[in-house]
């Protein structure tokens, strides 16, 4: 039984009408798509407004397929939907920056990721390490608020005060934090010349990061990225990853990797 046939029948196992159903499976993706990070059983039902069964089984069905995956986190959308959805329009950027993720993620040691911003969020687009990746909880398709993440910040710093605003608000996502401390995190970021650093032993998690935007002809277009579980020297990773940006951006045919556009001061 082909991909095809076997969605259909998860479709029909529902009840009601066909159209009930699929307009049941749009709430669910829908509701997925717009969250931050992983949502648990109940809070897919409040939101879609869905019954607790019918959720549990459409997920469960999703989740076979692999329109969506699940752990011990929650829910969250499928490698189905980071390689033929939303992140299909980056197949150009991908392809550029996978040889210089590959040989950063050998240099430093550490997991490379490869980010793009959409809607105040950074979705993970590529993803490379060898025996790092255990200690770092990313995946493909992981979506993370932009103030919480370097790649992030370093996106964040490349825009005008009134665009980072407008970013956070389309998000819609509470921060911890003033808006006026976003910005001076992001005054600190330009200082080092538009690279971010997280420093894990600041947080629950202990991952280190840092990171760089990619930058094209009108801004930036991505973010590279480097994560650890531990302390990473910022000194001697940072300019590896800006030169890591550098490269993605020129392999995109922007001459230096720099495009047309400088740090907002």
């Amino acid at each position: 039984m082909t991909d095809a046939q076997q969605f259909g029948d998860a479709l029909r196992d529902g009840a009601g009408p066909r159209s009930g159903v699929l307009e049941r499976v749009t709430l669910i993706m829908d509701c997925l798509g717009e969250a931050p990070g992983h949502l648990v059983l109940e809070d897919v039902a409040a939101i879609t407004g869905l019954a607790r069964s019918t959720t549990f089984r459409l997920l469960r069905k999703l989740s076979d397929l692999g329109w969506v995956s699940h752990d011990v986190e929650g829910y969250v959308l499928g490698p189905r939907l980071a390689y033929r959805g939303v992140l299909s329009d980056f197949d150009g950027l991908r392809a550029a920056a996978s040889p210089v993720l590959a040989e950063l993620a050998a240099a430093t040691g550490f997991v490379a990721h490869l980010g793009i911003m959409h809607r105040g969020f950074v979705d993970y687009v590529d993803r490379t390490g060898t025996g790092a990746q255990s200690s770092v909880p990313t995946r493909i398709g992981t979506r993370i608020f932009a103030p919480e993440s370097t790649s992030g910040m370093a996106i964040l710093a490349w825009m005008d005060p009134e665009e980072v605003d407008a970013a956070i608000e389309h998000a819609g996502v509470n921060r911890t934090g003033s808006r006026e401390e976003l910005h001076r995190e992001l005054a600190a970021v330009r200082r080092r010349g538009g690279l971010a650093y997280r420093d894990g032993s600041r947080h629950a998690s202990g991952v280190s990061s840092v990171g760089a935007a990619i930058i094209g002809p009108g801004g930036p277009v991505g973010a590279v990225s480097v994560a650890h579980r531990g302390a990473i020297p910022e000194q001697v990773t940072g300019p590896l990853v800006l030169r890591a940006a550098e490269a993605i951006g020129t392999g995109l045919g922007n001459g230096t990797g720099n495009g047309t556009r400088s740090l907002p001061r």
